[in-house]
């Protein structure tokens, strides 16, 4: 039998519903897929594509909530050689036809009840769900290998268009294979599935569900923010792997309930995204006494680089370390600026249509190409990494990555401003908090109703800002630039209507 990298992803699938195809695979409400059933509608689906005229390579966007039909049109889409594209239905418009355009997908699938989300397809031909599984199929499957692009994923860009990091079967499968080996993932495990396709936490979630047999426990997408259903959640599906941001167990530990319950199920808790602050780590552990707990770090382009586990001991008054590489990665720090540089088998192919970008995001070292991270870090103790922040304008909020230059570029859209400066400090009750300053033209002022308005038509919610501030003249330093630095401190005083406190 191939070791683990031998596989692709949906040959997985394959072998796991080959050997097991009445265990449950895909768990969503009162709805139970078995991995026999999964792999029939995938390749199903996957020979009417190809009847449709999809190649290997060709994008496949999926406009879909996360849904059984969404995993069953993500493995279509593998077994028929194509790259698949998360794209959420509930993004704007006009964010979600420069997605579909920036990728030149082949065919974009989208829900088949609800109102249709997508007018302008890019060139794309548009089905809906059923319409596609409807299709009748007959012709051969592409034959992948390894190094064949799976997926691309879309992430805030800072010239204000999102770019697509495009990940290999070999990428996405080396931190899979891993993450199921260093945590024991079997076929009784229930492992929840928080995250959107679109987010690379979900590669976990539903690439060892394929891997190991286990069941993926969709959690609904309008639930995955109300902590007391989270809590419930866990309890009532018997969950005994989560992954997700330290945000989601954050807002359980402190409005769901979380610490009245003992959970004897779950067995391992994983996070990562984001930083999780010492003090609520430490109340997550004291709750769970028997569970592995363990922080993950990567960017999209290199998904997981360095792990620690927690649960084995941790300085509570501090974030915990971001840990040691994982066997499949190589990580080393530049001596100068202390960036993270990642390497090794998760690197992703590169930004998708973008070459310039894609060579700037590399350092070539000894003759081995590494990504530069952006994170600062520095050496702890017994060789574990500790996180110190970023040496650009990148934020994380709620697991997502965010250029504040991004918001800046959707609000200079508006015929109405003139300058726009958007920044973030931390909260210790609300974390990441994005205030955006604009100077309106003269005799053009924009109310901030009117501001958020625009920026909502425009941005997917997590990246709008919390606060809009109207400026008669914005802060400037010698050289005539934005003084970032003087309205970060105005920023952390400010109230919600823009008064200082």
């Amino acid at each position: 039998m191939p070791g683990p990298d031998g596989w692709l992803l949906h040959g997985w699938l394959q072998r796991t519903a080959e050997t097991s195809p009445d265990a449950p695979a895909i768990v969503e409400g009162g709805r139970v897929t078995s991995f026999g059933e999964l792999f029939r509608q995938a390749v199903s689906l996957a020979s009417a594509l190809a009847e449709s005229g999809v190649s290997k390579g060709d994008r496949i966007a999926l406009v879909l909530p996360k849904t059984t039909d969404a995993v069953v049109s993500l493995f279509a889409t593998l077994f028929a050689g194509a790259v698949y594209v998360p794209i959420h239905p509930r993004w704007p418009r006009e964010r979600i036809a420069a997605t579909l355009e920036d990728s030149a997908a082949r065919i974009a699938i989208e829900a088949s009840d609800g109102a249709p989300r997508i007018r302008d397809s890019g060139g794309a031909a548009v089905l809906s769900w059923t319409e596609a599984l409807a299709r009748p199929g007959a012709r051969p499957l592409a034959a992948s290998t390894p190094a064949d692009p799976a997926f691309i994923l879309f992430t805030s860009g800072s010239t204000g268009r999102p770019k697509g990091v495009v990940v290999s079967h070999r990428a996405a499968g080396a931190f899979v294979s891993w993450s199921a080996r260093q945590f024991a993932v079997r076929p009784a495990d229930r492992i929840a599935c928080p995250a959107p396709l679109g987010f690379d936490l979900s590669t976990f979630d539903i690439f060892n569900m394929a891997l190991r047999g286990a069941a993926c426990v969709l959690v609904p997408e309008s639930c995955v923010w109300i902590p007391r259903f989270l809590t419930r959640f866990l309890l009532e599906e018997r969950i005994t792997c989560w992954y997700s941001v330290p945000s989601v167990l954050i807002l359980m530990l402190q409005d769901g309930g979380f610490a009245s319950h003992s959970f004897p199920d779950l067995r391992l808790v994983l996070f990562a995204g984001e930083v999780f602050p010492g003090p609520s780590l430490a109340r997550l552990q004291a709750a769970l006494p028997r569970a592995t707990c363990a922080n993950l770090y990567g960017p999209t382009e290199t998904n997981v680089v360095t792990w620690y586990e927690t649960s084995k001991g941790f300085d509570p008054s501090r974030p915990p370390p971001i840990g040691k590489p994982c066997p499949y990665a190589e990580v080393r720090m530049d001596a100068s600026t202390g960036e993270l540089l990642a390497g090794g088998d998760s690197l992703m192919c590169g930004y998708w249509g973008r070459p310039e970008e894609t060579s700037r995001a590399f350092a070539v070292l000894e003759g081995k190409r590494y990504y530069r991270t952006g994170d600062r870090v520095a050496a702890g103790a017994a060789g574990n990494y500790i996180f110190q922040g970023r040496l650009d304008r990148q934020i994380k909020r709620r697991g997502y990555r965010i250029e504040l230059g991004e918001i800046e570029a959707a609000f200079a859209r508006h015929d109405a401003i003139l300058e726009v400066a958007a920044v973030a400090h931390e909260d210790r009750e609300c974390g990441t908090v994005i205030t955006a300053f604009v100077r309106s033209r003269p005799g053009r002022e924009m109310s901030l109703i009117e501001a958020k308005a625009h920026c909502a038509g425009l941005l997917p919610v997590y990246m709008l800002p919390d606060r809009v501030v109207a400026l008669s003249a914005m802060p400037k330093g010698s050289r005539g630039k934005i003084d970032y630095r003087a309205l970060a401190l105005r920023a952390a005083g400010e109230d919600d209507h823009g008064n200082r406190d």
